[in-house]
């Protein structure tokens, strides 16, 4: 009787799996509220920086809404009742493999992202904050926290894939 015990860490593994990918749903559709002011009120380099900031939001939008559809997916093939079967267990390795990709692709994104906005010359800004018309402080937070989120999305697609595969392999080792 070690099945429901083993079932209630996969079933964790994939609540915490699309709990993440949420998370990282809210985290790219504020990603770019912080830089918006570069492109209404910063010169020509912050404007670029700006454009290259909503290429970087579109993708970790399109990884965030993969990553819900991939824990759907992992739902609808019901393992948070049952331990995977080959086909299940080959399924969710590869989802595992390609969230462990994207996240991978999306930490060194941030990681460039965070240096590129390091190297910023925000001085096209202070007259505006002299005036009082804008409220800007420079701070890496928006970075960090994208870091922090991919990095815990990586280890929930490590737990979740390992739940998986060792109830599908105690299943096995049972005979059924």
């Amino acid at each position: 009787m070690r099945i429901p015990n083993l079932l209630l860490t996969q079933r964790l593994g994939l609540f915490l799996y699309l709990t993440v990918g949420i998370l990282l749903l809210i985290y790219a559709l504020g990603f770019v509220s912080n830089v918006y002011l570069f492109y209404a009120y910063g010169g020509r380099g912050l404007v670029d920086f700006y454009k290259e900031m909503q290429i970087v939001n579109d993708a970790l939008l399109l990884k965030a809404i993969l990553a819900i559809v991939f824990a759907l997916v992992l739902f609808f093939l019901e393992l948070g009742k049952f331990p995977a079967g080959i086909l299940t267990l080959v399924i969710t390795l590869i989802i595992a493999a390609a969230s462990i990709a994207f996240c991978a692709d999306s930490l060194v994104v941030l990681a460039d992202a965070r240096q590129k906005y390091s190297q910023l010359d925000l001085s096209s800004l202070n007259r505006y904050i002299e005036r009082g018309a804008i409220k800007y402080h420079y701070s890496t937070l928006t970075y960090d926290l994208g870091l922090g989120a991919y990095l815990l999305f990586l280890l929930s697609s490590l737990f979740m894939a390992a739940a998986v595969m060792r109830n599908a392999l105690n299943r096995k080792g049972e005979g059924k």
